[in-house]
């Protein structure tokens, strides 16, 4: 397992969502782990009470509200 996917699990294991790996493993390819971090920890820190569906859709939606504005690997 590269660190690619094992940090792709570690998004999938912190938002409970372990059937979106791929999903995130394509975003690990895609945006710096900083970025992804930095909305991850945003992510989590919402309370479950404020969050619509799940948080893996919210920080679904929020990679790609900001798609390529500085977050590229590249």
């Amino acid at each position: 397992m590269n660190t690619e996917e094992k940090f792709a699990r570690e998004i999938a294991d912190a938002l409970n969502d372990l059937e979106a790996i791929p999903l995130y493993e394509s975003f690990t390819r895609k945006y710096s782990e900083a970025y992804l971090r930095k909305l991850l920890q945003r992510v989590l820190s919402i309370p479950e009470s404020q969050i619509r569906k799940t948080r893996g859709a919210l920080f679904t939606y929020l990679v790609g509200q900001n798609n390529g504005k500085d977050t590229s690997r590249d």
